[in-house]
């Protein structure tokens, strides 16, 4: 038996919800001192007046430019970490075709303002004064990820598209980069890759994870790149999908799984591109996928769609929000652009923008992102954009009315409860705590509750005895929130 078989029959793919604290019954939710987030329906079994509410980033400046003499016709495809104070970003630049593309390295102390070192590891036009870690010759399109399990001299991994298959390369310091010697990770006959394939770590499951393209035609099959002559000579109609594989080892890798693709609410032009899943490390159970959506109708190589006057291309594309509790059951509550081309005519082109990967903290109160844009103009860039820190979807209240909800049974570790909240001037949130059978708890309830009003990341809910909850630690507890002109992100019960 393939080993990749033998990894999804021994469930490394399950499509049960089996990971620790989440339940498909009412069985009490073990949220220990973690922080959870309200990116869908699971924590409610009462609500009335609430509902769930989508932020949009911020658009900051730019972060890096075409400035270097190998930097001459566009930037993409870049993936961001931070390592305490320092934070890494490994980004493709493309001179002409593939084979003149490089990939690159930048750093910084804020996130905001990046440096382009001199490395003195590639050689091009005689010199190695330059930051580009390797040539095509390693691969295209680098997701990079920083293995805490990994020996020293393989700490940093990066997955790479290479001769057409997905390959894995190991480095000491994220720079000197060798491939390990189990290539290819996965085959060409099991995808076809040309898109930026992305790389994680998901230590809530204990396995590494690819999300990787996938195309497939009009009776649902998967096609492959070796089949692609075919699907070119019969003009087979195509649409990109979103396939996972795990590997327990970075060695065996299970069977890819479909896990995101279009379905009858989207338009039928409608292709995900690249994926930049993330797993959002603030929070238990918080998966995101920010995937550049393409608007094209493909039929083999072919495209055709929409297209201003003047455009290299047809297609027209924006970045979507996708939400999930496992990572491999993805929700799409949220189907409107998180960002489109905007005012600027010159990014109404194909594949652009396109959001990297990696979500690094820039400020207490801000995530930041990085996205391509004016992919096909002299300006082409990456630009940063922010979030609130846990705050990409909110509970909100009414304005002229209050909203409730209550929460599904949880238990918890910690001594008092934590919540990220915003509200107007006049806004308010009140929280009560209710019993095992649902009556609230004296000391903790609604009319013993000090209003919460202001912005907080990490604010504290206080009752007339004050914040000490650790009496009902490890008891079963509902909470029940009123809210009235208010956003609430995130709760956790700290120590």
């Amino acid at each position: 038996m393939a080993a990749s078989t033998l990894l999804a029959n021994e469930g490394f793919a399950s499509t049960g919800l089996r990971f620790r604290g989440v339940t498909d019954g009412q069985d009490p939710v073990a949220t220990r001192t973690e922080r959870q987030l309200f990116l869908d329906d699971f924590w409610f079994e009462r609500r009335d007046g609430v509902h769930l509410t989508r932020h949009s980033p911020v658009l900051r400046e730019p972060a890096i430019s075409l400035d270097r003499p190998w930097e001459r016709k566009w930037l993409s495809y870049s993936t961001v970490i931070q390592e305490g104070d320092r934070y890494r970003m490994w980004y493709r630049v493309t001179e002409g075709q593939e084979a003149q593309s490089w990939t690159c390295y930048a750093e910084s102390h804020d996130g905001i303002h990046w440096d382009k070192p001199s490395l003195g590891i590639v050689a091009r036009e005689g010199s190695r004064d330059n930051n580009i870690v390797f040539d095509p010759s390693l691969g295209l399109n680098a997701s990079v990820l920083r293995d805490p399990n990994g020996l020293a001299d393989e700490r940093y991994k990066l997955l790479v598209r290479r001769a057409g298959n997905l390959e894995g390369l190991v480095s000491p310091d994220g720079l000197r980069w060798r491939p390990v010697s189990h290539n290819p990770l996965l085959d060409s006959t099991r995808g076809y890759y040309d898109s930026h394939n992305v790389l994680l770590w998901d230590e809530e499951r204990g396995v590494y994870v690819i999300y990787m393209r996938g195309f497939v035609d009009e009776s649902g099959r998967l096609r492959t790149a070796p089949e692609w002559e075919e699907v070119d000579k019969q003009r087979v109609r195509t649409w990109r999908i979103i396939r996972r594989s795990e590997s327990p080892d970075f060695r065996r890798w299970s069977e890819p799984q479909l896990v995101v693709q279009r379905d009858a609410d989207d338009p039928d032009t409608l292709h995900f591109y690249t994926n930049a899943a993330a797993k959002y490390g603030r929070a238990a159970h918080a998966y995101f996928m920010f995937p550049m959506v393409l608007h094209v109708t493909n039929r083999g190589s072919e495209e055709t769609g929409r297209q201003f006057p003047g455009t290299p291309s047809p297609g027209l594309s924006d970045i979507h929000f996708l939400t999930s509790r496992d990572g491999i059951h993805w929700e799409r509550r949220f189907r409107s652009a998180l960002i489109s081309p905007g005012p600027d005519l010159r990014n109404w082109v194909d594949r652009n923008p396109i959001m990297g990967p990696g979500m690094i903290q820039t400020g207490a109160a801000e995530i930041s992102m990085y996205y391509s844009e004016l992919f096909h103009a002299r300006e082409s860039r990456l630009r940063r954009c922010t979030f609130r820190t846990d705050g990409f979807v909110s509970v909100e209240g009414p304005y002229a009315v209050w909203g409730e909800f209550t929460t599904r049974p949880l238990t918890f570790e910690g001594g008092r409860l934590e919540i990220n909240y915003s509200t107007s001037g006049g806004g308010t949130i009140l929280v009560e705590l209710l019993d095992d059978s649902g009556k609230p708890i004296t000391g903790h309830t609604l009319a013993e509750c000090q209003p919460v009003f202001g912005d907080q990341i990490e604010g504290i809910v206080r009752w007339k005895q004050g914040e000490d909850v650790r009496r009902l630690s490890n008891r079963p507890v509902r909470l029940r929130v009123r809210l009235r002109d208010a956003h609430l992100y995130a709760f956790r019960f700290p120590a």
